[in-house]
């Protein structure tokens, strides 16, 4: 491996870009020299099987020699067994002409967990992974040893393959960003998604990444507005880039050229895309950028509209809550966590009293005025890290991670109190409270039948109280 290629990348951002690669195909991939040893410069360190047997690391010398005699008699690509059992997808890097290294791919699960056809979609994953990989690090060698932007299109048009196949939100953003880092050594990329009338910056990465995102402009703003009244990028100065917030007190070299691409799709804008390059592109330079620019705009477009349906999938539409579904499967995580590590768990089970009379008595829009007051005080009476849900009909829970019993009989109570007192339309409401607290050998059943229970309780002693679980 040529040592300027090595010092042309930004380790950071080199790794940001392989961990978002694997997160996105669910892989392990590790980066080899031309010897078959690890870049420790530029990529983990070799503990392949340490990830395949969570956290239980039995990589050894054994494990090294193997890998380095596998990798150096490997012609193109293959696929390997290492000393405990590990399936390894091997590829070559590089051209026959010019060697670069190799890489190693392995899936994050267990080979006998996998079956045939898992096995299949797998390889054709790891080779995806390859050609991704292989034709950056072409594209970044011939431009660093012969000055040339030949391979550039190639690299660009396999990260664009791969952002179109992605659905999930933030991994598109994370190659989006760390790619234009990689490809182009820019000084700072960001990506702002439209929220109506508003760009936030949803990720940023460069040197001044952390100051941008979350920033938010208005669709309005003088610049804002200039950049998407058409289709084509606009190059900005230092001194317009400063008027916006985020970039207050950035300091940039005078020579550094900023362009902003509007991201539009058949739909409208999508959002925009934002690169701070060392020097000026060339003609061939901004084409390709234009190319990625417009996949990145189909990217975000897909990703947005499966995010918006994942939410919409998983939220009461009254309350805005999460729904019976994503508070079951979010129940099962917390009690994995309770069982791993011990952490305390309780859960609250809220019923409105008399709801079906009130609904009968005032109509169907008084009750869900009741409905939406009462999921806005239990919002209002939990942490950030408490986990709340319409359970159907009048039925709340609220799930309270690191709370053991007597903590969430308080919260119950202080929920109880603020529905009680509070003046709503037509006649005061009130709500029966049922706590328990998660046991080791719990289930998601289990334990909302006792917290169900323990809500009965509450009704038969007279509603308008809280009842704990006695186990």
């Amino acid at each position: 491996m040529p040592t300027n290629l090595l010092l042309s990348i930004s380790l950071k951002y080199w790794q940001d870009f392989q961990d978002t690669l694997a997160e996105v195909m669910r892989a392990t991939i590790y980066i080899f020299d031309v010897n078959g040893g690890s870049f420790s410069r530029f990529s983990r360190p070799v503990e392949l099987c340490q990830q395949i047997n969570k956290g239980s690391k039995i990589c050894n010398e054994k494990c090294i020699r193997f890998y380095k005699s596998a990798l150096r008699s490997l012609e193109d690509k293959d696929i390997l067994t290492c000393p405990n059992g590990i399936r390894l997808y091997a590829y070559r890097l590089g051209t026959y002409a010019q060697k670069i290294g190799f890489l190693v791919i392995t899936s994050t699960r267990n080979n006998a967990q996998v079956s045939s056809e898992e096995e299949n979609a797998f390889v054709t994953k790891a080779y995806s992974i390859y050609q991704t990989i292989n034709e950056i690090l072409k594209a970044i060698l011939e431009k660093n040893l012969l000055g040339l932007r030949r391979l550039e299109l190639n690299s660009i048009y396999e990260i664009s393959r791969l952002l179109t196949s992605t659905v999930e939100l933030n991994k598109v953003l994370d190659l989006i960003t760390n790619s234009l880092i990689i490809i182009y050594k820019a000084d700072l990329s960001f990506v702002g998604l439209r929220e109506g009338d508003k760009i936030r910056i949803a990720q940023a990465k460069g040197e001044y990444g952390h100051l941008l995102i979350g920033s938010e402009w208005s669709m309005t703003q003088p610049l804002i507005e200039q950049v998407f009244s058409k289709v084509e990028p606009s190059s900005l100065g230092f001194e317009q880039l400063i008027t916006l917030p985020g970039f207050t007190g950035l300091e940039l070299p005078p020579d550094n050229e900023i362009i902003i691409y509007p991201l539009w799709t058949a739909l409208g804008a999508v959002g925009l895309l934002g690169i701070v390059f060392p020097v000026p592109l060339d003609d061939d330079g901004r084409r390709n950028l234009q190319i990625y620019a417009n996949f990145a705009a189909v990217a975000l477009a897909n990703a947005k509209l499966i995010h918006r349906l994942e939410r919409e999938a998983e939220t009461d539409f009254m309350t805005g809550f999460f729904n019976k579904r994503a508070l079951r499967y979010m129940l099962v995580q917390e009690l994995e966590r309770l069982t791993r590590y011990g952490t305390p768990l309780s859960v609250i089970f809220l019923d409105i009293d008399d709801f079906k009379s009130y609904n009968d008595t005032f109509g169907h829009m008084a009750g869900d005025v009741v409905l939406q007051k009462t999921a806005e005080i239990i919002k209002n009476s939990i942490r950030l890290v408490d986990i709340a849900g319409r359970y159907g009909g009048e039925e709340f829970v609220i799930i309270l991670p690191g709370t053991k019993g007597e903590g969430a009989v308080a919260v119950a109570e202080r929920i109880r109190k603020s529905i009680e007192l509070y003046p709503f339309p037509h006649r005061q409401v009130t709500v029966s409270i049922g706590v328990a607290t998660a046991q080791k050998n719990d289930s998601v059943d289990s334990l909302f039948a006792r917290v169900d229970q323990a809500c009965y309780q509450a009704k038969r002693q007279g509603k308008n109280r809280v009842c704990l679980d006695p186990t």
